[in-house]
């Protein structure tokens, strides 16, 4: 059932967009608060919400008892949890990363193998809508993956603008550094990024896709899949440095937890009602534009503050093919 227009959906997910690439900026406002507790706060809060979500929009969108449905697909249910699991994963590990490498260029990587990859698996398990091309999406996907390359690329050009690279040892032991870390991000990415793209394509009920379950039940078995994942690798890390007791320790970290899930899954509520209507096989592509967003948090943070017009340029390019390959996607 279509329950917006088309041009209705695109305008939600490009606020999706929005939503998914701005919740990452609070946990550069952590100041020493640990990364583990707060992504535990943040899935719990998550889970609450969506299910919330579910008890008041149920009797809109589906009648059959949810008890009934797990029974029937119980196979589909349990793999959208772990679909949330390996999600909940790679966003532990890309916190990581972007803590110790930054946030343009941790993006850079995971949006490189997500585009590809989410786009493949989407095309694959979701279906084309009349008028849609496998050549069109892959071209707007090629486009979006230009994009990313631009940026880092700027991103290169900033280390040499701001100094970074002048004491060539030290620099040396920097990109090894670098490529440790961006080597994880890019295994992660390649393995875990794509569950949800998967989940969503292959597990949620459209008139493309007859069997599955609805898009609602999916993203609350997801939810429930991020916060099992979350609470085992979380939990593990605050009981070996003994941090349990911070968890609810500011009232401003719970604030800010709160307001990273309404980002987080409450975008994923917004993209599971979008992406059925636009196709999963466009939705997934527009939906990786969240990076644009990264970069402009980037540039308001002032990570390319004094650098030179020609890596101002390169980021303007790259931001440029985020909107180039939107527009060839609709």
């Amino acid at each position: 059932m279509e329950y917006f227009s088309q041009p209705t959906a695109l305008v939600l997910l490009i606020l999706t967009t929005l939503m998914w690439g701005s919740w990452f900026q609070f946990s550069k406002r952590l100041n020493g608060y640990p990364v583990s507790a707060f992504m535990l706060l943040l899935y719990s809060f998550s889970v609450v919400l969506v299910w919330i979500i579910i008890a008041i929009l149920k009797p809109y969108f589906f009648t059959e008892p949810i008890a009934q449905m797990f029974r029937d697909n119980t196979g589909i249910c349990l793999g959208a949890v772990l679909c949330g699991m390996m999600q909940a994963a790679g966003t532990q590990i890309n916190m990581k990363v972007i803590k110790n490498v930054g946030m343009i260029l941790s993006t850079s990587i995971t949006s490189t193998t997500g585009i590809l990859l989410g786009t493949a698996i989407s095309v694959h398990f979701g279906g084309l809508r009349a008028g849609q091309s496998v050549g069109k999406i892959f071209g707007g996907a090629a486009v979006l993956l230009a994009a990313t390359i631009l940026s880092q690329y700027a991103a290169l050009l900033r280390d040499r603008d701001t100094g970074a690279a002048d004491d060539k040892q030290s620099y040396r032991k920097e990109l090894h550094f670098r490529t440790k870390e961006l080597l994880t991000l890019l295994v992660s990415a390649s393995l875990l990024t794509p569950a949800y793209s998967f989940a969503q394509s292959a597990f949620v009920r459209t008139d493309l896709r007859t069997d599955g379950i609805p898009q609602l039940l999916c993203i609350g078995f997801l939810s429930i899949g991020g916060f099992l994942g979350t609470l085992l690798i979380s939990g593990v890390q605050l009981t070996l440095r003994r941090q349990w007791s911070l968890l609810f320790s500011s009232k401003r970290i719970l604030a800010m937890s709160m307001a990273s899930a309404v980002c987080h899954y409450g975008g994923n509520v917004l993209y599971t009602f979008c992406a059925p209507i636009l196709s999963h096989a466009v939705a997934w592509p527009i939906g990786t534009c969240h990076n644009f967003w990264h970069y402009v948090w980037g540039i308001g943070y002032g990570e390319f503050k004094g650098t030179t017009l020609k890596t101002k340029i390169a980021l303007g390019a790259g931001m440029a093919g985020f909107v180039l390959g939107v527009l060839v996607l609709c």
